[in-house]
């Protein structure tokens, strides 16, 4: 099996691409704009309610942003597959690509792309069951008057703590294997639906704990540098902003050895 690139020089591949890429990348990233002013009204409630300390459980129930946010949401879902699709086709080809082009692109890939996408969600949705299960066992268990307590109690909490842990580990292996099912189909480089989703698998086959630790190091990367600026009032929403196209940049980078290798 031949290993990949060491995360650091990855890192560093990502970011050249982002310096070369970065002004249609933005443009692209702020069509998630659009949905955001639906979604707004509620959200803002919401942390309204929060702050004044009123029970927020009725709260979408009763409010007439309801609806508009479940509009918003939707839109959401939508425009964030072709955001995505789009960014992907931004950074994958080798050659600087227009705007014009990259969207040409993508709408002419955007429903395989968004089928292949809700059947990836749905495999890993499903993987992730026997863990939703457990904990919501547990959840009902604790709430339902356990008569086990104190060191008995911490005992469970642990067993059950390791065991959807073990359950999750499916789960992501699931997810490395249909994660680049939806940027093969926007490149054309597989047909849509379960072909593009084992197009994927077997792209990373030989390299799923690569990838798996790849994913857990760009989010902890990210929580890092996002927590450090967080007091910061502009660099607050800026860093991480950049900070996401960038990793988006760092997977596409990963795919592209993925194919040379």
């Amino acid at each position: 099996m031949i290993t990949l690139y060491p995360f650091h020089t990855q890192l560093q591949n990502a970011w050249k691409l982002f310096l070369s890429r970065w002004g249609n990348a933005v443009v692209i990233q702020l069509l998630t704009l659009i949905p955001g002013v639906l979604i707004y009204p509620l959200v803002s409630e919401y942390l309204v309610a929060v702050q004044n300390g009123d029970n927020t459980s009725a709260l979408f129930a009763n409010s007439p942003n309801g609806p508009l946010f479940l509009l918003g949401f939707l839109f959401l879902i939508l425009i964030g597959i072709f955001v995505a699709s789009a960014t992907g086709i931004l950074f994958a080809v080798r050659d600087k690509i227009s705007l014009g082009k990259v969207f040409a692109s993508t709408f002419s890939t955007y429903i395989p792309v968004l089928y292949t996408s809700i059947l990836a969600g749905l495999a890993v949705l499903i993987s992730l069951i026997p863990a939703l299960a457990l904990n919501y066992w547990y959840g009902v268990f604790a709430l339902g008057g356990s008569v086990v307590s104190g060191s008995g109690l911490v005992a469970v909490e642990a067993i059950v703590l390791i065991a959807i842990v073990a359950l999750l580990i499916p789960a992501m292996i699931v997810a490395v294997w249909v994660m680049y099912a939806p940027l093969a189909v926007a490149l054309k480089a597989s047909p849509a639906g379960f072909t593009a989703i084992m197009h994927a698998k077997h792209l990373v086959r030989h390299h799923v704990w690569q990838l798996a630790w790849r994913v857990v190091g760009t989010i902890v990367l990210f929580q890092i540098i996002s927590g450090t600026v967080s007091t910061l009032m502009y660099a607050s929403y800026l860093v991480p902003f950049v900070l996401s196209i960038i990793i988006f940049a760092f997977f596409v980078e990963v795919y592209k050895e993925l194919q040379d290798v």
